[in-house]
């Protein structure tokens, strides 16, 4: 083994940099006012020891990051109806709220009541039904799933009574979570059920009776 001592090595004209065509090796410290070059095989760096601004980048590789909500929606009802003993989907009268809302992302799409998702993945869903009748001792409202876009079953459900008189009010919430992992698939719909009549009530221009639709994240 070789050995050189020196105090400072200079390009042939003295400003310009020295050349190793053949690479080098280092077993010490290396200290540089800059760095110029590919910086692709540089590895184990500390994530604390990175300072500066980002420049524009593409981040489509990254991982383990959260895009936080992508999507987010929200529909209602937009006209009273009338209910009987038993039970049905809602079929008609929904309209996206257009109010104090717009949706985030591509938001759901409706027909005859059932509600296709834009994107797969873990979804919340939260419904809120209003009711006025006579005498109605329950009153509920039910959220039915498919994963075949056939059959559907239900994934959540809640009940309420109206006390004994005219005209009292009931509102019921429901809420479910649910994995859409196929779009063609994997919908939703609505049905209210009561032991007597009553009617349902929708408003064009707020919420009364409705359901939010949020994304929490990937499926």
């Amino acid at each position: 083994m070789s050995e050189i001592r020196v105090e400072n090595i200079i390009g042939e004209t003295g400003n310009d940099a020295v050349k190793f065509t053949k690479g080098i090796n280092v077993t010490g410290v290396t200290t540089a006012t800059s760095f110029s070059g590919s910086g692709a095989s540089l590895t184990s760096l500390p994530a604390g020891n990175l300072t500066g601004a980002l420049p524009a980048i593409s981040g489509a590789n990254l991982t383990g990051i959260s895009a936080g909500i992508t999507d987010a929606d929200q529909w209602r009802v937009t006209a009273n109806f009338n209910i009987s003993s038993g039970n049905d989907t809602i079929a008609s009268n929904w309209e996206r709220n257009d109010t104090s809302f717009d949706k985030i992302g591509n938001g759901m799409t409706e027909s005859s009541g059932i509600f296709t998702f834009p994107t797969t993945g873990i979804w919340f869903i939260k419904t809120s039904f209003n009711a006025n009748g006579n005498n109605i001792r329950y009153f509920g409202s039910i959220i039915d799933a498919t994963n075949n876009n056939n059959n559907y079953a239900e994934i959540a459900e809640n009940f309420d009574s109206m006390a004994s008189g005219q005209d009292y009010f009931s509102c019921v919430s429901t809420e479910a979570m649910f994995d859409c992992t196929n779009v063609a698939t994997h919908k939703v719909r609505f049905r209210w059920y009561s032991n007597a009549n009553g009617v349902m009530e929708g408003h064009s221009t707020r919420q009364r009776t409705g359901v939010t639709f949020i994304r929490l994240g990937d499926t």
